[in-house]
């Protein structure tokens, strides 16, 4: 082991001291620095697939998924949401980046744009979940990624709302960045990226 390796091992050590790191997902006593365990990042990994059809929204286009709800994802991405962990995000996105077969279903000329979170919100978790997945996904895909829509009025969480509340608590919440060249979007394809899909309410209001 060279010099440089062991003292990066001891600085390791002394964090792991001093300040204790556990796995964000099962518990279990993690190197420092270090929020999701070898044991879960691999889990992840095979709970992600290439994107497939869901065939059970309201939304009146595709929809796909790179996951299933009832996996170690659903779980990750409440951990980072209501934690919330930046970190756990990145290696969220990390993961999707590597074995989601992002490119099976995006093109290069594609718009990549995430559901918005409104400003309140996100001054409150300090990051959007959505966004950082879009971004990700756009820069694996090779397309462009760009922030049109707005979340233009606080709205209840949607997991608080049952399936009738879903649309009606998201009404006239969003609407289109007015200092974009709207005409410079009609010929483009938009895949428009969210965190979590159960109705579709949310994915087909900001489509519409």
């Amino acid at each position: 082991m060279s010099i440089r390796e062991t003292l990066l091992r001891l600085v390791k050590d002394l964090g792991s001291a001093f300040m204790p790191f556990t796995c964000h997902h099962c518990r279990t006593s993690t190197d420092f620095g270090l929020v999701l365990c070898p044991d879960c990042q691999k889990k992840l990994a095979t709970a992600l697939h290439a994107p497939r059809l869901v065939e059970d929204t309201r939304c009146d286009f595709r929809v796909y998924t790179l996951s299933s709800y009832n996996s170690i994802v659903s779980d990750v991405i409440r951990i980072v949401k209501y934690r919330p962990s930046p970190r756990l995000l990145k290696i969220l996105v990390a993961s999707c980046q590597q074995h989601g077969q992002l490119k099976t279903l995006l093109r290069p000329d594609d718009l990549v744009v995430a559901v918005p979170m409104h400003a309140t919100r996100l001054c409150k978790r300090g990051f959007n979940q959505a966004a950082e997945l879009a971004s990700g996904i756009a820069q694996t895909a090779g397309c462009q990624f760009q922030p049109i829509l707005q979340r233009v009025r606080a709205t209840r969480p949607q997991a608080d709302c049952n399936e009738e509340e879903r649309s009606e608590n998201l009404k006239d919440a969003f609407a289109l960045d007015s200092s974009l060249p709207v005409g410079n979007l009609k010929k483009k394809r938009i895949i428009l990226v969210d965190d979590v899909a159960t109705t579709g309410s949310t994915l087909q209001l900001c489509a519409d």
